[in-house]
């Protein structure tokens, strides 16, 4: 090494205006920041976390949730109405299975009573029939006796 010449040990100084413009970080593209995708995969298991460590934290503050949105009154309206309509409807559907069930399972037995009426048909196409011995010796078809 060249004893004459001094080493300097710490980098110079330079101004704050002097910075390089290529080591700034554009300010829309942050490469440490986590996207949503990541942090919902983060925070998803957190949500529905088994039973033996405890209630999912979605158990125990659902209902809150609902009672504090149920505080507004326009949402508490509109709740009330999807809950009046939706109980109709399921007593629809149930009433409509009571009355139809009957009609479906008659004609559920009338189909299955074609289809294996439809199977035995062709079943007696190549059967032999016994033909008696009085009428072998007959010129007459089997029809016109």
């Amino acid at each position: 090494m060249n004893a004459t010449t001094p080493h300097p040990t710490h980098a110079p100084a330079q101004s704050a205006s002097s910075r390089p413009i290529a080591t700034r970080r554009p300010a829309s593209a942050s490469a440490d920041g986590p996207t949503w995708g990541e942090m919902l995969a983060q925070t998803s298991p957190l949500l529905a976390a088994p039973a033996f460590f405890g209630p999912p934290i979605i158990y125990v503050l659902g209902p809150w949730l609902l009672l504090v949105l149920l505080l507004i009154g326009p949402l508490a309206l509109i709740f009330t109405l999807l809950l009046v309509t939706a109980a109709a409807a399921g007593l629809l559907a149930v009433c409509v299975a009571v009355i139809a069930s009957p009609y479906l399972l008659i004609r559920h037995l009338h189909a299955h009573r074609r289809v294996r009426a439809k199977l035995r048909a062709p079943l007696d196409l190549f059967r032999e029939h016994r033909v008696s011995s009085g009428r072998l010796g007959s010129p007459q078809p089997k029809g016109m006796s």
